[in-house]
Formats: structure tokens, sequence, C-alpha cells
């Protein structure tokens, strides 16, 4: 039996894909560094909605969400655009569906979508299922994984790009984009006819200076769509609720076609939603201090692993590392299945996952600094024992 050529083609998970072979080690303790899955308490709010959803039928949900979770996300995100409305926004399964529907709505198959790189995973994952093709965009760690002027992106650009995708913050550098970058940006995509997909999931996690959000630009607004999620920020991974944000009434009126052959996103995950929506500010500072200081402890301590190369994060709470091995890929599974440190080791994701061309990420890793500071420096302690022996 022949499988499709979307199937056979499916990139492998980076992020999990060690998973089968850590489940089978016994007696071991693992520092799960290689996934974006916090342990920050998910706030109470969520939790006491969770438990008071008490309906007579746990019915269907409309497509694009109930009245009052869009009315949420919309009036939440109105802190940069003031003149959205519950119409621009179609509330999904994850902010994953989110990026899958826009994939879906604006590629044919065989069309290109312009990425930086390294980038998050699964946006190959998902332009594979909408039978589009990543075109990377280079990125450098010396200058902090700048993005791409528009002479790159008019070198790349052919008659098939129908979009261009980036997160702010990085995931999983990182960086941070300005205003100003993200406008030359719209504009650029705006004048071309290509879309600006702007991959704002972790944009209240940042550490000096706010992330500006591509929900600001007016000019470029028919150009511009906003993916957002409540997993990071809100701790709330499995509650599986994102949104598609867009102003492009004929991009919506397709996502919400889009959102009707799925029926609609759990209602019981927008009960919890409109809890998190409406948190006070405070929160948010809260959780932003949180994640500055495991983020600082994992910088300082791969500071004393000599041999390697990392950023410092301005946002979100990841970090791309180049280290001194001949291949990430066999490193990370020799943490799972042959070193130990007082019975513990680490699980780490390989770098070649965040890249069209895994050669590119041969001698990285991305590092989640998801766990509580102590923790988090006990496993970049194991990180520099485990490369001494590896490389012996």
């Amino acid at each position: 039996m022949q499988l499709s050529q979307r199937a056979l083609t499916l990139q492998e998970s980076a992020i999990r894909k060690l998973d089968v072979i850590v489940r089978q080690q016994v007696d071991t303790h693992f520092f799960r560094l290689n996934i974006g899955q916090p342990d920050i308490a998910t706030p109470q709010p969520m939790l006491d909605a969770i438990s008071q959803f008490q309906p007579t039928t746990i019915a269907y949900g409309p497509a694009s969400g109930t009245p009052a979770c869009r009315e949420a996300f919309a009036n939440y995100h109105r802190r940069w655009q003031p003149q959205l409305q519950s119409k621009h926004i179609a509330v999904t399964t994850g902010g994953s569906e989110a990026l899958l529907f826009a994939f879906t709505a604006i590629c044919d198959p065989g069309d290109e979508i312009l990425v930086p790189t390294p980038f998050y995973t699964n946006y190959n994952g998902f332009a594979t299922v909408a039978g589009a093709h990543i075109r990377p965009i280079p990125t450098s760690i010396d200058n902090n994984f700048a993005l791409p002027s528009n002479e790159q992106l008019e070198a790349l650009k052919t008659p098939k790009t129908k979009a261009f995708v980036f997160s702010n913050p990085g995931n999983p550098t990182g960086a941070i984009y300005s205003l100003s970058e993200i406008s030359r940006l719209a504009k650029w995509c705006h004048h071309n006819g290509i879309f600006l997909i702007a991959d704002e999931v972790y944009r209240r996690i940042w550490f000096e200076e706010a992330p500006a959000s591509a929900l600001e630009l007016d000019d470029s607004a028919e150009a511009i769509i906003v993916i957002d999620s409540l997993s990071k920020t809100w701790s709330a991974c499995g509650l599986r609720l994102g949104a598609l944000i867009s102003r492009n009434d004929a991009l919506m009126e397709k996502v919400e076609r889009l959102g009707q052959a799925r029926l609609g996103a759990q209602p019981l995950a927008q009960a919890a939603g409109i809890a998190a929506l409406t948190m006070p500010e405070e929160y948010y500072e809260q959780v932003r201090h949180t994640w500055k200081r495991r983020v600082d402890v994992m910088y300082d301590a791969l500071n004393q692993i000599p041999g390697i190369k990392h950023n410092k994060p301005e946002g979100a709470f990841y970090t791309m590392v180049e280290l001194p091995v001949d291949n990430s890929d066999s490193f990370a599974r020799f943490l799972i299945t042959d070193f130990r440190s007082n019975k513990e080791s680490l699980v780490v994701a390989p770098g070649g996952g965040f890249y069209a061309d895994s050669r590119r990420g041969i001698q990285q890793i991305r590092l989640a600094a998801v766990l509580e500071e102590e923790k988090i420096q006990r496993a970049i302690t194991i990180l520099g024992e485990a490369l001494q022996a590896y490389n012996k």
C-alpha cells in the first residue's frame, strides 16, 4: 500500500523524537530541556473555570469560537491594536492549528513560504501538510539572528512565494524584533502580495525590551496574520487553545470555512481561555520575571562550559547552543542511553530539526529553560560533564 508524498516527507519532530528512547530507560532521572513545557502552575482562575464548567450537554461550539471567547481574545489584543474586533479572531485548537489554517488558506500545492532559520520545527510539518514548501533564509548568532534584508527577500522571492513566517520573540533563538523591523517586512510583503505571518506565542515573555506586535501596523493590515496561543504565557500547553488573528476579512471568511470542516474548538477550553485572557496585568509581570531568572541561570551556567557558542535570549525561554561535537543527534542519544551522573541525565533537542537542511544544525542543540533555577543549574552541569565524556 502506498502512502502519500506528504506523509512520506513529513519531518520528524526534533523536540519529541527522542521520547520513545527516554521511556525505555530505567532508574534514571532526566532533566527535560528539550520541550517547551513549563513547570509553572497554571493560573488558578483557569483551573476554577474548568471545575465550574458544568453544562447539561457538551455541545459543538461555533467554528471560529464562542462569541465570548472571540471577544476575550479581541479585548486582550486591543492592547496592541485598538481597532481589533471579534470578527478578526478565529479561535483554534492551539497555535498549531492556527498556523495550519493560515498555511492552508493562503497556499496551493507547490507554493513557497519564506522562513528565517533556525525556525520552530513544526513550521516545516505544517507546510508539508498544506502542500507547500519552506524556503529557508539563514540567520546568524553573530548578529543575534537579525531578520533578512529586503535585498535577501527579493533574491528568494518567486511567483510561488505566498508568505513570510517568523516568531517574535524567536523560537528557538530567543531573539526579539522591533516595530521598525517588522514594519519594513510588512511593507515589503504587502507590496509583493505576500502574507506576513507573525507567530507571537511568546510575546509576553521578554527581559529588557518588549517585542513589537505586527498587530500594531495599520498600513499593511491586509497582509498580516498573527498567531497566538495560551500554552506558554499561561502555562496551559495541554489546553490546546489558540487564535488566528487578521483584519483581512476575505481571509477570515475562508478560515471560518476551515473551522467548519473540523467543527469547533473545545467549549471547555474556551471557558478556561476567557479566564486566562482577563488576568490582571500584574500576572504578566510576575511570569516575565520568573522566566528571566531561569534564562539568566541557564545563560550563566552555559558560560562555564568551554568550547560552546550560544546567545543570550532576549525573550521566550530558548537558546540555540553550538557544541564541540561531531553530531548533536548522536550526542543527544548518548545523553539518554549512555551517560549518567549520579543516576541523572538530561534530554535536549538536536539542532538539525530547526533547519530545512538538517546539516546546518549538526553541531547544535536547543535548550528550553522550563525548570526551576536549581534544576536548570544541575542540568547544565550534567551537559558539561557529558561533553567531556562524549569527546573522550
